[in-house]
């Protein structure tokens, strides 16, 4: 598919460039041509006038340009001018029917043995006779640098064209790659969800197998079996939102809504829910603010986004670990600190934990992570137009940091 595209899109971009080229080539030369030619029809022009005032002789020599000359014709085309004045005479006597003029008042160009002409005819009156007065100026000159211009012009051209599709392929394989890059990460992003999907399917499709095997068994028998079809109920409407919200907010669905709250409040509401989960296993969340702290955004998606880290720092946490959140502002930004003394982070876990699906080593954890909480996370501190950095170290723990502007930018 990216092949096809490429191709296409080297071609379009290749002869949009050769068109250019091949138009600032043509008004180069058509330029060039026309300014060399209008010197030569300046200096019949100025013949024209000084005929005018003095008249002409038989010998048809215009005095001040040796490559002019005046043909004396009569009304049927014979040559009344005797040209026997310079080495080029023959040629206008040899060629009359070349030279002979076919209209009036039109400047011309014609060819006689390989020599150019630029001609200009009139009507007159010579010694009582009608007459047929003709310019004629030699351009050899004029011609074959415009021979050698449009040979350079033609050479440069195909050259031009063939950097055109050079640089066309390029442009169009950088075109691509951020297509292919999210082309590549929503494959990803499908093939991971329908693996997380499966899992929890997989299990409860066993689990009920198992069931309708035991038809006389009681509830409380089937108990252990029932748990788990409820825990792995829970974890794939968990895993159906997360991707919900990921989805909507890759295709920008999802609007914020902005208003003002106190965000240290909002925290001491979070960390009273959760102080009594984390006194069960064993845990410390400890709350640091300067109140009050007002935050313009989202209030839910800000609880939301605490809600996550402060999940992720539990999950990560082992017992008697100590938990620290904090918020503070400062005369331009508000922040959100979110810190723990648990299993840390390695350097490169560090640099994807924002990718969606990625999960530290089962190995190091016993937890179940669908690792798309921090994707989200990511995604309400990004849509507040804040930044979110980490700092870990390996067996000494991890620390979130969020800090928003003060005033938000108009969307």
């Amino acid at each position: 598919m990216f092949r096809k595209t490429r191709i296409k899109l080297t071609v379009l971009n290749s002869c949009v460039f050769i068109l250019l080229i091949a138009v600032l080539g043509s008004v180069i030369y058509l330029y060039v041509r026309t300014h060399m030619y209008s010197e030569a029809d300046r200096s019949i022009y100025s013949a024209l006038n000084r005929i005018e005032k003095t008249g002409v002789g038989r010998d048809g020599d215009i005095h001040g340009d040796i490559r002019l000359r005046v043909l004396i014709w009569s009304r049927d085309n014979e040559l009344l001018t005797h040209a026997d004045n310079g080495p080029d005479a023959y040629i206008y006597e040899d060629n009359e029917e070349k030279f002979a003029p076919k209209h009036y008042d039109i400047m011309d160009t014609i060819e006689v043995e390989g020599h150019y002409f630029r001609t200009y005819t009139v009507r007159g009156v010579m010694q009582g006779e009608n007459v047929k007065i003709q310019f004629v100026e030699q351009i050899d000159g004029e011609v074959i640098m415009l021979h050698k211009l449009l040979i350079i012009t033609i050479a440069g051209c195909a050259l031009a064209s063939l950097l055109a599709v050079i640089a066309g392929l390029i442009l169009a394989e950088r075109a691509l790659k951020p297509i292919k890059a999210s082309w590549e990460k929503q494959t990803q992003f499908v093939s991971d969800a329908s693996h997380e999907i499966r899992t929890p399917l997989a299990v409860i499709q066993s689990r009920v197998e198992l069931l309708l095997r035991k038809p006389n068994e009681t509830v409380q028998d089937i108990l252990p079996d029932i748990s788990t079809i409820l825990k792995e109920c829970r974890r794939l409407t968990k895993l159906v939102s997360s991707l919900l919200t990921l989805a909507r907010s890759d295709s920008n669905e999802i609007e914020i809504e902005i208003k003002d709250f106190y965000l240290d409040e909002l925290m001491k509401e979070i960390v009273d829910h959760f102080s009594e989960l984390a006194s069960i296993q064993g845990k410390e969340i400890i709350l640091k603010s300067a109140p009050p702290i007002t935050f313009s955004g989202d209030q839910d998606r800000i609880h939301q986004l605490i809600v996550i880290l402060l999940d992720n720092a539990m999950k990560y946490t082992g017992d008697d670990g100590k938990i620290q959140l904090a918020c503070f502002e400062s005369k331009n930004q508000v922040g959100i600190t979110v810190e723990d003394n648990g299993i840390g982070l390695k350097e490169e876990d560090r640099e994807k934990i924002f990718d969606r699906f990625y999960q530290v080593s089962k190995s190091r954890t016993k937890t179940d992570s669908l690792g798309l909480g921090l994707s989200i996370a990511k995604w309400i501190v990004e849509k507040h137009n804040g930044k979110i950095k980490v700092d870990s170290k390996l067996g000494e723990g991890t620390k979130f940091t969020i800090t928003f502007p003060k005033k938000r930018r108009k969307e």
